[in-house]
């Protein structure tokens, strides 16, 4: 499974190895900054602002309830794989979500990036187990750090510690009204095929049952755009199937994916 080796990065990030003393210890890297806030039921963006040593490496996002991070006296736990600790390793480049001009992971000093958690399951330059969307009207806390080199630095062998995390920042989720809210995210009918108003559903010129959509629901996009597209529309779809009042921008928008898609057939179900 993904989960232990994603573990084992974050653990490998962490830790700050001895070296031989005929060799100087590598120079600590600086903890980023982090402001999260959330307008969303499901989202949390967090906004990662490198310190004066930038984080060459990329960056480090974990985060709790408020709830289970109160019940720990207020601590985050000792050990980096407990599994209370969700968590997210950025460390390439963003295909999907590129809020505020966010191009890449790999920070200069002062610069910015600013991830959408709850939103990540496509995202691309990330190692995650924790690609659910979050809880709605949940706080949540988070830290950040700056991930170490695990390659050779300075030519001696050693290895660049991960910088110590940032300040503990707390965001809470919107409330979600089933009653008022009609319109849903993907990660909401992904994960609720009860509440789908139509069995099939017509994806560019193909029909799929509701299997075959699920089977595509849970399909990592992987920085296939095909995918990544097909899971956005299928979530419109539903949405307007379920009574969202929608406009002639997004009408066009979704008759131009459809045609963009035409006879692709999404995977897993195909190999477009």
């Amino acid at each position: 499974m993904l989960r232990p080796m994603v573990r084992s990065l974050l653990a490998f990030t962490s830790v700050c190895l001895l070296v031989s003393p005929v060799f100087a210890a590598p120079v600590e890297l600086d903890p980023p900054d982090a402001a999260a806030n959330s307008n969303a039921s499901s989202i949390v963006e967090v906004a990662v602002t490198a310190g004066p040593s930038g984080a060459p490496n990329g960056f480090t996002v974990e985060w709790m309830t408020r709830a289970q991070f109160d019940q720990l006296g207020g601590v985050w736990p000792a050990d980096p794989t407990d599994p209370l600790i969700l968590s997210a390793i950025f460390l390439g480049t963003p295909t999907l979500n590129t809020v505020d001009g966010t191009r890449t992971f790999l920070l200069d000093p002062g610069q910015v990036a600013t991830v959408q958690l709850g939103d990540i399951f496509d995202e691309t330059g990330i190692f995650s187990d924790d690609l659910n969307e979050m809880r709605a009207g949940t706080e949540y806390v988070f830290r950040v750090k700056a991930n170490g080199d695990p390659g050779i630095t300075g030519g001696n062998g050693s290895l660049l510690p991960a910088s110590p995390y940032s300040a503990t920042q707390s965001a809470t989720t919107k409330p979600h009204d089933d009653q008022a809210d009609c319109v849903h995210t993907q990660g909401y009918w992904k994960n609720h095929p009860e509440k789908w108003p139509v069995n099939s559903l017509k994806i560019g010129n193909i029909i799929y049952t509701k299997t075959q959509l699920l089977a595509i629901f849970n399909q990592p996009a992987a920085g296939n755009g095909l995918i990544s597209m097909t899971h956005q529309l299928i979530a419109a779809k539903l949405n307007i199937l379920s009574g969202a009042v929608t406009s002639a921008v997004i009408t066009s928008a979704i008759a131009t994916a459809d045609a963009m898609i035409g006879n692709k057939i999404v995977p897993p179900i195909g190999n477009g």
